[in-house]
């Protein structure tokens, strides 16, 4: 019985296995938002369960609803439809129940049973959470919630299988006249349940449309003909390695030739453990304490096989699992009738595997003629050869690019609406004496025309996009429920009529003479203008409600494109008479941190506010407006806090609105740590705010607050104290699912540990955070490139400046202008430490100063200062970088820590040549007493820079008894620079007391680490005195 119910339940994984596999490979091309977030999260939570051992019943219940509800979400993305923001809400709210469920499934795999014990209270009210949100989500999509409360396997078996029959029907059904068809058939239609197997073979069709990759097919052939077959194709992204792979797959030599053929997709493989729970999912190995072990057994005891490992870098590119997944690889390839064949991207091949040769080169972008086939086969429109040329051009000829550009040009007719736009541009705005008259005119003959009496809702269309600057998208216009009969014929009138076009984006437009014209003739009526603001109200809600932790890439660019349309909608609802006035209000509250957020400016409606706020007794308007107000502060003349702070707090309290308390005193507490650089106080408001939070039980607000007391330690110098604090909020985060929290507790440890010298877990640590955000979506955005920063701090604290100047070049191009200041500080101080002219470092950092000028950071302007002191050393303006260095210090001595060891470091060291042996000795006595607060990387150097002291003095055995433990350290953290400057100091004492046996030896130890860190100047000493003993 036992066997029959496992059985059963295997089934059921397949199904939702499949179903995710193919959501996301339908994400991999849609812009819908949370998509890619919920295929990714699923399949992570289905790759987990297999390896679950208790609660398994409670986890399979949870997979059947995960999988009722992938399947009504694969039927709304193979319709290809924009989503509501109603709809888009309901998504939303599943993929933070996924979140959690993600939590529980992985503290069910990872925890021992004492600590399952001890947490099960925890435990129960996340499943709790997790139930209630399957409910949810079951109830919003219009589904019957039999799977949730099913208790038997066979219920559950039953349901899955009739859904995944309706699923192939609905995409054979679909394959004649949807694009979608060909994404899904990828993991959908070769899907094959065994009698005695769990394997999910999930082999891809062959490309249909495949133009000149032939000459690298063949010779992929051949090479998988070989005995062994280990061959990698390399690339870029887009060049189209897996389309050769899987042709390759088809060939029939291939087919004859290997009797099972497996295509594995690696991509949401993070870990080499992800990498086993996959190939063991697809080979039909069932999950072991030695999974590994059984996917040898089998495929040593299969027969001859072919294994295809796609976009393999996912799992092969971190440090921390590079040496795993090799050493995987190696074995795999020790099985002789196994064939292994992988995608990457990049040049670079896993050193553990002797790859057939010869090498197959990393593919190149198409020929032109290749690339001329390729679009013909996609678009229907016959363009004549200068059109396809210069489309052609923008695409380099990359096989993804040309297939993008060749569907634009089908699905919009572009060649058409682009030579008729610019036409009518050029047409409306020629010469003439009188333009605004003959103008008018041509309007009012427009608007007068039989096609225009025959249809009264274009009358009215045309109204209503007098309002809107930026056009309308069809998704916004068909889902804003605007009372015109017949939106598509009053659409395609003024079309016909010329008096709006389609632009390059797919919306339709009324050119800005025209728009003036009927707003001031024919403004719209309240009856059109109201149902457009209230779909600009879901909107902007959906954004707020899940901006800080899942990817809503696509509704920012909804809503970005119509940052003009919500500014004239929202300004023309602010009326008396209209009945929405309070959710226009709040709109424009919501909509204003938007615009700080995404574009790092404030929308200028702000000041529109007070005069409606103080006739209006709405105490959560009042307190939000006030709350958006200070975090504005930036862009306001003056601000009186204590007023400020008085009534907001009297309008929270008036609601006992304690999770809007708190996150007004987080606001505020920013206010004081960035405006006045009082940490102190900041972090009184902050831990206000986290009790608040906590009496409210609001974990979000909760774990914002610690993050922002460890970081306000961390600047303190407190740093066990923000470490506590850091592992606080990632176990407050895990017990409720929050994945991008606990993102973002990963990155405040991070900066801990770099601080206290644990250098060699913070690379790994830092990819673990980073796989988090992944399964938010959120590759790409700010916290990711903030953890990728971290690396570049890692690499900098370890004076592995080549590395770290790449990382930071690399997050300062795609960051906004506050953290890009930073990212350029970073390169300005690597720029002086290298030697870099200093000229071209000056304009960088008078650039970077102007910035934090213009975003009124003190902070920001105080480094610069102390950069600009490190390059006057360099340079020999010694007086001017004394007397900066000792300015900052007095500013930032006890309230900001990082910035006091920056002056310090310079003022103790006497080969700065700012002091005389007395005055450094002091300087480095103060570098000790900071650094022993708990920055243990400090703490070297100033023993390194009492060393030089001491030396200087004649006091050689203190001086190299203060130099060995300074090396010991450096040492031990990995930091070449200081190893190296500790080596070459005792190589000279040595040299000095005539032991030059001793002395070679610390200088040709010392040299590598010089070039290692990129110090030419020293590896020239070193040279120089090792040159008489060459």
């Amino acid at each position: 019985m036992a066997a029959t119910t496992q059985g059963k339940g295997d089934n059921l994984l397949k199904y939702a296995v499949v179903a995710a596999s193919t959501l996301r490979d339908i994400a991999e091309s849609s812009q819908t938002p949370f998509l890619r977030t919920i295929a990714g999260v699923s399949i992570s939570i289905l790759t987990i369960v297999q390896s679950v051992k208790s609660n398994k019943d409670v986890t399979m219940r949870l997979v059947s609803g995960i999988d009722q509800l992938l399947s009504v979400i694969l039927q709304l993305s193979v319709k290809g439809d924009e989503l509501s923001p109603e709809m888009l809400h309901n998504m939303g709210k599943f993929a933070d129940t996924l979140q959690k469920i993600y939590s529980f499934v992985k503290a069910q795999q990872s925890a021992t049973v004492l600590k399952r014990i001890f947490r099960q209270s925890e435990n129960a009210a996340l499943l709790e959470e997790c139930n209630l949100g399957l409910r949810n989500a079951l109830t919003a999509f219009g589904v019957e919630t039999s799977l949730v409360v099913a208790t038997g396997m066979a219920e559950m078996r039953e349901l899955a299988e009739k859904r995944h029959q309706e699923l192939i029907q609905l995409f054979q059904s679909d394959a004649s006249d949807s694009d979608t068809s060909s994404l899904v058939s990828k993991s959908l239609f070769l899907f094959e349940l065994g009698n005695s197997t769990t394997s999910l073979v999930l082999l891809p069709p062959t490309p249909k449309i495949f133009h000149g990759r032939e000459s690298e097919l063949d010779e992929l052939v051949e090479l998988l003909l070989q005995s062994p077959a280990r061959v990698t194709i390399l690339g870029p992204g887009g060049i189209g390695k897996t389309s050769l792979a899987v042709t390759a797959l088809h060939r029939s030599e291939i087919v004859a030739r290997y009797t099972e053929r497996y295509f594995v997709s690696c991509e949401s493989a993070a870990t080499h453990e992800d990498l086993v729970a996959i190939i063991a999912s697809h080979v039909g190995v069932a999950p072991t304490r030695n999974t590994s072990k059984q996917i040898l057994n089998h495929l040593s005891n299969s027969p001859p096989s072919i294994l295809l490992l796609d976009n393999l870098e996912t799992c092969w590119e971190p440090l921390s699992s590079r040496s795993q997944v090799e050493q995987l690889l190696g074995k795999l390839t020790d099985i002789p009738q196994l064939a292994l064949m992988i995608t990457m991207r990049g040049a670079e091949r896993p050193q553990s595997v002797r790859w057939t040769r010869p090498f197959l080169p990393p593919l190149e972008p198409l020929s032109d003629d290749a690339a001329r086939k390729t679009f013909a086969d996609i678009t229907d429109e016959e363009l004549g050869d200068i059109e396809v040329r210069q489309l052609l051009e923008v695409t380099d000829n990359v096989p993804l690019a040309v297939s993008l550009v060749a569907s634009m040009a089908t699905f919009e007719g572009y060649e058409t609406v682009l030579s008729r736009w610019k036409e009518e541009k050029t047409t409306l705005f020629s010469g003439g004496a009188d333009k605004r008259s003959n103008l008018d005119l041509s309007i009012r003959i427009s608007l007068s025309s039989p096609r225009m009496l025959d249809s009264p809702g274009a009358h009215l269309l045309l109204s209503l996009l007098s309002l809107l600057p930026d056009g309308i998208s069809d998704a916004d216009l068909f889902q804003s429920g605007f009372p015109i009969t017949d939106m598509g014929r009053s659409k395609a009138t003024l079309l016909r009529t010329a008096l709006a076009y389609i632009d390059h984006d797919r919306r339709l437009r009324v050119l800005a003479p025209i728009r003036e014209y009927i707003r001031n003739h024919h403004p719209p009526p309240s009856s059109l203008s109201r149902p457009l603001r209230q779909h600009f109200h879901r909107l902007i809600l959906l954004w707020k409600d899940y901006q800080q932790h899942l990817s809503t890439a696509n509704i920012n660019h909804r809503i970005a494109a119509n940052a003009g349309n919500f500014h004239s909608v929202l300004t023309h609802g602010l009326n008396w008479d209209e009945p929405d006035l309070k959710e226009t209000l709040n709109s424009i509250i919501t909509f204003d941190s938007f615009s700080r957020i995404s574009g790092k400016r404030s929308s200028g409606m702000l000041e529109l506010l007070p005069g409606y706020l103080d006739r209006l007794t709405d105490h959560r308007l009042h307190a939000e407006y006030l709350t958006v107000f200070v975090l504005t502060w930036q862009y306001h003349p003056r601000l009186d806090m204590d007023s400020v702070e008085t009534a907001a707090i009297q309008h929270l309290r008036a609601m006992h609105d304690k999770c809007g308390e708190a996150k007004f005193l987080c606001a505020a507490a920013s206010y004081f740590q960035k405006h006045d650089n009082n940490i102190p106080k900041a972090l009184g408001y902050f831990e206000t705010a986290f009790k608040l939070a906590s009496e409210a039980q609001d974990a979000q607000t909760q774990c914002l607050a610690l993050r922002d007391i460890s970081q306000g330690l961390c600047v303190l110098g407190r740093y066990p104290e923000a470490r506590v604090k850091a592992r606080e909020m990632r176990a407050l985060a895990q017990r409720h699912g929050l994945l991008y929290m606990e993102a973002h507790a990963i990155r405040a440890d991070l900066f801990c540990r770099v601080i206290q010298g644990d250098l060699a877990s913070c690379l790994a640590l830092s990819a673990e955070g980073r796989a988090l955000l992944a399964l938010c979506g959120l590759e790409g955005s700010t916290l990711d490139l903030v953890l990728l920063n971290s690396d570049a701090e890692v690499h900098l604290t370890k004076t592995e400046y080549a590395e770290a100047r790449a990382l930071y070049a690399k997050t300062r191009a795609d960051q906004a202008p506050h953290p890009q200041a930073y990212d350029r500080l970073n390169l300005a101080l690597i720029d002086t430490e290298i030697g870099v002219d200093s000229t071209q470092v000056r304009q960088d950092m008078a650039a970077v100063r102007a910035t934090f000028e213009s975003l009124k950071i003190p902070v920001g302007i105080i480094v610069c200062e102390v950069i600009h002191s490190y390059i006057d050393i360099r340079d020999g303006f010694l007086d001017n970088a004394r007397r900066s260095l000792e300015r900052a210090f007095i500013q930032t001595r006890g309230e900001n820590q990082e910035i006091s060891i920056l002056c310090l470091t310079k003022l103790a060291d006497i080969t700065c040549g700012l002091y005389d042996a007395s005055t450094t000795l002091g300087w480095a006595c103060v570098l000790m007493a900071f650094a022993r607060k708990g920055n243990i990387i400090a703490v070297y150097h100033a023993l390194r820079c009492l060393g030089d002291v001491f030396l200087v003095q004649g006091e050689e055995e203190t001086a190299l008894s203060l130099l060995d433990v300074s090396l010991a350290g450096f040492t031990a953290a990995d930091i070449h620079r200081g190893r190296a400057e500790c080596m070459l100091r005792m190589g000279d004492l040595f040299d000095r007391r005539g032991n030059g046996e001793r002395a070679i030896e610390f200088w040709r130890m010392a040299r590598p680490l010089f070039v290692r860190s990129l110090q030419a100047k020293e590896v020239a000493q070193v040279d120089e005195r090792l040159h008489p003993f060459s």
